[in-house]
C-alpha cells in the first residue's frame, strides 16, 4: 500500500468518526404496555429488524433492545414498527425454485411489521432477503396475510395466486374504491398503500399514521455536472534500448469535464449510491531526450473515461455530507492518441485500459460539491512493443447537480 492510498484510508475512517449519528427521537412500548421515550438510531431498514439500538437521552450511552423485550418502537415522523405473530409464506419468489403450490406456505414467526398505514384498518409491510410480503388488521383484531404467490403449473409456465384482491373486497370502503379498481390493484408498496388510505378516509374517518412520506423518498437519481482540474504525468519504459526510448515527461495541469449520473439506493438513510460519470479528458506533452541532437518524444492523449462505482455519504448536518467514492474506471482512448518519438519508425498508438479510481469530497445542500480523486497507475501501451507506460492522475473535480 502507497502513502497516498494509506492516507486517503485513513482520512475517510477520520471523517467517518467524526459524521453525524442518526438517531431520532422516539419512543417504544414495554410488554408491560409501558411507553419510554428516548432516541432510536435511524438505520432505514431495507429488511424488517429484530432488534434496535436505543438511548434515553443524546448524550447517554446506547442499548441493544430485541423483540423479545419489546411490543412496538416508532422514530418520530418517520417510521414505526408493531411486533405480531404471523404466518410468513416461506416460498421461494426466485422463477427457477419456485414450487408448484398454489397455497402459501407458512410458518408462524414473531417479528417486526413495519407500519405503512394506521387507522381503522391497518397496512402492514415485511420485507426478508428473499420476499415482500403484506399484511392488514381491522379494528385491532387478528393480523392477518394479504395472499400473493407466484409458482408453477403445466409445462413450467408461472402463474400467480392473487387471493389478496378477494381480501381486499372484504375490507370496509367507500364509493371511491370500486371493484375495477381492486381488479388492478398491484401487490405494491404503493398501490396498497392508496387502497387503505382511501379505505380509512371513508364514513369521516382519518389515516392517523403513514411511515413512508413521499419528499423522503423521491429525488433518487440525480444528474451533476462535473468539471475539474487533472495534475497528470506520463512515463514509459522499455526493455529494448531503454537508453533511447525510455521518458519521464513533466507533470502537467489539464482541464477535464464530465456528467455524472447518481441513484441513491432507497435504504440506510440514503447513505450509497451507485453512480456512473462519462468524462472527456487529454494529456499533452513532449520531451527532450539527447539534447545534442535534438532527439525528443511527445505524446498525444485524449480520451472518454467511464467511471462506474459506488459512493458512500456521511452526513454532518441537514446541509453538508462528506462521501467517498470507490470506482472502476474504463479508459477509451480517441483515435489520433499517440507516442511519436523523433528518429525512428516506433509511434505506438495507445490503446483502452482500465484502473481503480478512489475519491473523497464535500456535498453542500444536495446541490454543490468538490471532490479530490486518485487514480491508480493506467498502462496505455499495446503489448508486443518492449514497452510500459504509468500514467498517473489525480484530480481536483467540482460539481453542480441539476436534479
Amino acid at each position: 500500500m502507497n502513502k497516498k492510498t494509506f492516507f486517503f484510508l485513513t482520512l475517510c475512517c477520520f471523517i467517518n468518526s467524526f459524521a453525524q449519528n442518526s438517531f431520532g427521537k422516539g419512543s417504544y412500548v414495554t410488554e408491560k404496555d409501558q411507553k419510554v421515550e428516548g432516541f432510536i438510531k435511524n438505520l432505514d431498514w431495507k429488511n424488517n429488524p429484530t432488534q434496535f439500538e436505543f438511548k434515553s437521552s443524546e448524550s447517554s450511552k446506547s442499548e441493544i433492545l430485541r423483540i423479545s423485550t419489546v411490543k412496538s418502537f416508532e422514530i418520530d415522523d418517520k417510521v414505526k414498527y408493531v411486533k405480531s405473530k404471523v404466518n410468513i409464506d416461506n416460498s421461494s419468489t426466485f422463477v427457477s425454485s419456485l414450487s408448484t403450490e398454489k397455497a402459501p406456505i407458512y410458518t408462524e414467526e414473531t417479528v417486526f411489521l413495519k407500519t405503512l398505514v394506521q387507522g381503522d384498518t391497518n397496512l402492514y409491510e415485511y420485507n426478508s432477503a428473499t420476499s415482500k410480503l403484506f399484511f392488514y388488521q381491522v379494528d385491532q383484531g387478528v393480523v392477518v396475510p394479504l395472499i400473493y404467490k407466484k409458482y408453477f403449473i403445466d409445462d413450467n409456465k408461472v402463474a400467480e395466486n392473487n387471493e389478496y384482491r378477494n381480501q381486499l373486497k372484504e375490507v370496509k370502503t367507500c364509493n371511491e374504491v370500486i371493484e375495477k379498481e381492486i381488479g388492478v390493484l398491484k401487490y405494491t408498496t404503493k398501490d396498497l398503500t392508496v387502497f387503505f388510505t382511501k379505505a380509512n378516509s371513508c364514513n369521516g374517518g382519518s389515516v392517523n399514521y403513514q411511515s413512508i412520506t413521499e419528499s423522503e423518498k423521491k429525488n433518487l437519481f440525480h444528474v451533476t455536472l462535473r468539471p475539474g482540474i487533472n495534475f497528470s504525468s506520463y512515463s514509459v519504459e522499455s526493455t529494448v534500448m531503454p537508453d533511447f526510448y525510455n521518458a519521464n515527461f513533466d507533470n502537467k495541469t489539464s482541464f477535464r469535464f464530465g456528467v455524472e449520473g447518481e441513484f441513491v439506493l432507497p435504504f440506510n438513510n440514503n447513505k450509497l449510491a451507485v453512480i456512473i460519470e462519462p468524462t472527456y479528458q487529454y494529456y499533452n506533452a513532449d520531451k527532450i531526450l539527447d539534447a545534442a541532437t535534438n532527439r525528443g518524444v511527445r505524446i498525444k492523449y485524449s480520451s472518454i473515461e467511464l467511471p462506474v462505482g459506488l459512493r458512500y455519504y456521511m452526513f454532518l448536518d441537514k446541509n453538508s455530507k462528506i462521501f467517498v467514492n470507490a470506482l472502476g474506471v474504463f479508459d477509451a482512448v480517441l483515435g489520433k492518441s499517440k507516442l511519436e518519438y523523433d528518429n525512428t519508425f516506433v509511434k505506438p498508438g495507445l490503446k483502452s485500459s482500465m484502473n481503480m479510481a478512489f475519491g473523497i469530497g464535500y456535498k453542500y445542500a444536495d446541490r454543490y460539491n468538490v471532490e479530490f480523486r486518485i487514480n491508480s497507475k493506467r498502462d496505455m501501451l499495446p503489448g508486443g512493443t518492449s514497452m510500459e507506460s504509468k500514467y498517473k492522475n489525480f484530480s481536483v473535480i467540482f460539481g453542480y447537480t441539476l436534479f
